[in-house]
């Protein structure tokens, strides 16, 4: 998503309009889920999606309406009906997308958004289905149009919660309610042969990847041109002292050998990280884990970790491997995700 943010952010900055397709509800099975958001361009190029097939070529169709009109529009889908069979689709699922025009006057709102996200923050972007008028409700303000205090509290505690979309009345006024979360934090320990295929696809895979090693000649931007952070280590002994690790981020432990793997393992264990990943084989697990019991850790605190890590595909070369661990990333995050809705 921050990747799409990035896109739009620097069309606005141009002074461009931009129409945004964003899935605000779905039932039953779909193509894509909602808040899965798709952009179209004036000059007919798009990023992202909503799904593909007709449905998708209809919201480009509206979404062209849009960037004439202004006009936000909310267009519905029966993918059990006529539809689906006539577009080849079996998902047998409904879904409503709400398309609306995001102008230039806009830029500085969204600038704003992505540097609050970028801080790890989550974000808020509230419109006024009649107006057009558009707010950004950030943890200790709200930017843009003025909101009635009302909206902006009822805003709050809806979005405190939400994952996707949703619509909200409140005074007789019609507002679309949109969650912006800042990408989930992964920390690889270890700058190797693996970690690199590893922090590619983990990029591409919206994660915010941080890149930490003991070795200047492979902790180095040259390498990991898609990490947000590449950090040099003085020993793996205090690799994540003063890193506040949340549920909501990851861990993948790829070091050298055994010994930084074992002593990377107890700093993870030591954080509230929602998923601990460790490369290696069943018997150096065996052997490393025996080590951290002995030192007081709990089988409780061993069962958080994945080891071997990875889905089992049957990987090899390193970017296979990377593919098996950003696999079994993506897992993990969309069961935290579904926790939480």
């Amino acid at each position: 998503m921050q990747q799409l943010l990035e896109l739009l952010s620097q069309r606005l900055a141009a002074g461009e309009s931009v129409a945004s397709a964003t899935i605000a509800t779905h039932e039953g099975s779909t193509p894509r889920s909602a808040g899965s958001k798709m952009l179209r361009f004036r000059d007919g190029k798009m990023a992202g999606t909503v799904g593909g097939g007709l449905v998708e070529a209809r919201v480009l169709e509206a979404s062209g309406e849009v960037l004439q009109s202004g006009a936000a529009t909310l267009l519905s889908f029966d993918l059990t009906s006529e539809l689906a069979a006539g577009a080849d689709m079996i998902c047998g699922g409904r879904l409503r997308v709400f398309v609306e025009r995001i102008g230039s006057a806009d830029a500085a709102l969204f600038r704003e958004l992505a540097q609050s996200l970028s801080r790890g923050s989550r974000c808020l972007l509230l419109l006024d289905r009649e107006s057009g008028a558009r707010s950004l409700v950030l943890p200790d303000r709200v930017l843009g149009a003025d909101l009635p205090g009302a909206v902006a509290q009822e805003a709050r505690n809806l979005g405190a919660e939400i994952q996707a979309p949703v619509f909200l009345e409140q005074g007789g006024d019609r507002w679309f309610l949109e969650p912006w979360a800042p990408a989930e934090p992964l920390v690889i320990l270890g700058a190797g042969h693996v970690s690199r295929p590893t922090a590619q696809v983990a990029a591409l895979a919206g994660f915010c990847v941080s890149v930490l090693d003991d070795r200047p000649e492979f902790a180095s931007r040259e390498r990991f041109p898609e990490a947000q952070e590449v950090g040099v280590l003085g020993d793996f002994e205090t690799c994540l002292t003063g890193r506040d690790l949340g549920p909501e981020a990851s861990v993948v432990i790829v070091t050298r050998g055994h010994v930084h793997d074992k002593t990377a393992l107890a700093q993870a264990l030591r954080t509230r990280a929602g998923y601990i990943g460790m490369i290696g084989s069943r018997r150096k697990r065996q052997a490393i884990y025996e080590r951290l019991l002995a030192e007081g850790f709990t089988q409780a605190d061993l069962e958080r970790v994945h080891c071997p890590i990875g889905l089992d595909i049957g990987a090899e070369t390193p970017e296979e491997i990377a593919v098996s661990i950003v696999a079994e990333l993506i897992q993990a995050r969309a069961r935290r995700r579904k926790g939480a809705a």
